[in-house]
């Protein structure tokens, strides 16, 4: 019988993964890389284009969060390397092969991590910096 010992060889790890899973663990759902930038048909466009068509939710209004007493709920917040800019429009001024990792952080974690401003969500964004030669 092979089942078991496909149970068994997946339980040492030898088992490698089919290209689909291959696929799904290299697409994070909040994290886009520079590679998949590359890797898409956006890639000649500006960075928001891009995360428009391959991770919409990143500029989504935050959905089930809600305001209490007269707490405002603040728009997306952008960081590129490390600093605060001006907001979704940063990214309309940077093109997508500029950026080296580009991650989402929902509401209740830019809270935690950026403080109250950020409780709309975040979105980070690390440029890429060539190899020196």
């Amino acid at each position: 019988m092979k089942f078991p010992r496909l149970i068994a060889l997946a339980a040492l790890g030898a088992v490698t993964l089919l290209p689909s899973q291959a696929e799904a663990q290299k697409r994070q759902r909040d994290r886009i890389t520079r590679e998949e930038i590359l890797e898409s048909p956006y890639k000649d466009l500006d960075l928001y284009q891009v995360i428009r068509n391959i991770r919409p939710h990143f500029l989504e209004a935050p959905r089930g969060v809600r305001s209490t007493g007269n707490s405002i709920i603040n728009p997306i917040v952008v960081y590129i390397d490390g600093r605060k800019d001006t907001g979704l429009d940063a990214l309309k001024l940077m093109a997508a092969r500029d950026a080296e990792d580009v991650r989402y952080f929902e509401p209740s974690k830019s809270m935690a991590e950026f403080g109250p401003t950020a409780n709309g969500g975040a979105v980070v964004i690390k440029r890429y910096k060539a190899p020196k030669q």
